[in-house]
Formats: structure tokens, C-alpha cells, sequence
């Protein structure tokens, strides 16, 4: 079992240590959740093994969405994931990032605090949508019904029904609804 300071992260266990959690939620063995205070649940949703959420200022999963396998969620932000939202494998949220243009920033270990500036911060994905396998989320909102193809990059807004693919992520089509 994975454990921090006496707080256990992963699988069922965590559940209690949510902010809140729905009925039916399902946190296979192999999920670590980091911070689980600031996590909350909804019901019937899924997080699946492999998957790691470190959730910076906090993260809200809707109902009914499933969380695949090796999908990470990371950063200082704030995390939003609607409801009927389902990740492909190896999805990754940023929820926030960094800027590298002041002088001086070292790329280490152990960096000195005030030597990068976060920006973004929030991540929204809304309702009813699929992200294919292995993309990239930044600190963007992902308008309702959104597809997002697998593999792709995703560093602007992208608008309600839209389907968007590549790298950056450009909009080839519309959903129907």
C-alpha cells in the first residue's frame, strides 16, 4: 500500500478521505490519488488502475465518468471534469504551467521558490466528452460533447460539440447532438 505520512493513496481506501464521493464510485487498486482532500467524486464514476490524480488546488469528476488507466492529472490548478466524461488511456491533464523566460531559472532539483511563475490554473472538461488515447490537456475548457482524437495536444478552448484532433488540436468537424 502506498502510504505518505500515514495517509494511504490508493484503491478503495482513499474514498474516505475525499472531499466527497458518490455511490457506486469505483477506485481500482492500482489508482493513487494524492491529496484526496481537495478530490471530490461523483456518483457512479470510475477511476481505473494505473491512473495517478495529484490535484493541486482540487478536482471534481462527474457523475458517470470513467477515469482510464494510466491517465494522470497534474499541477498546481484546479481540475473540473463534467459529467458522462470518459479519458482515453495515458490522457494527461496539466492544470497548470510554468514560465521559463525570467533569467536565471535553473532546471533542477531542490529549485529556489519564486524562480518560476505558474500560470493557467484551471482545467474544465464539460459534459459528455471522450478524449482519445494519449492526449495532452493544458489549463483550457473543453466546451460540452467536445471528441477530442487520440494523440492530440490541446492547448486552447475548444468550443461545445466540436471535434478536434493534431497537434495543436484543430477542429475538423462537429459532433452531432
Amino acid at each position: 500500500m502506498l502510504e505518505i505520512d500515514g495517509i494511504e493513496l490508493m484503491g478503495e481506501n482513499v474514498k474516505s478521505k475525499l472531499k466527497s464521493c458518490g455511490e457506486d464510485v469505483i477506485i481500482y487498486p492500482m489508482a493513487k490519488i494524492a491529496f484526496p482532500h481537495v478530490v471530490e467524486i461523483g456518483a457512479h464514476s470510475k477511476v481505473r488502475d494505473f491512473a495517478f490524480i495529484f490535484a493541486g488546488e482540487g478536482m471534481i469528476i462527474g457523475e458517470y465518468s470513467d477515469i482510464q488507466p494510466h491517465t494522470v492529472v497534474w499541477g498546481g490548478g484546479l481540475t473540473i471534469i463534467g459529467d458522462r466524461v470518459s479519458t482515453g488511456p495515458g490522457t494527461v491533464f496539466l492544470s497548470a504551467t510554468y514560465s521559463h523566460h525570467k533569467p536565471g531559472i535553473k532546471m533542477v532539483d531542490g529549485m529556489g521558490e519564486g524562480e518560476t511563475e505558474i500560470l493557467g490554473g484551471r482545467l474544465e472538461v464539460g459534459n459528455d466528452v471522450y478524449i482519445g488515447a494519449n492526449s495532452t490537456i493544458m489549463p483550457i475548457k473543453i466546451g460540452e460533447g467536445c471528441v477530442i482524437g487520440a494523440g492530440s495536444f490541446v492547448n486552447k478552448d475548444c468550443e461545445p460539440w466540436g471535434i478536434y484532433i493534431g497537434s495543436p488540436a484543430k477542429r475538423v468537424g462537429e459532433r452531432p447532438h
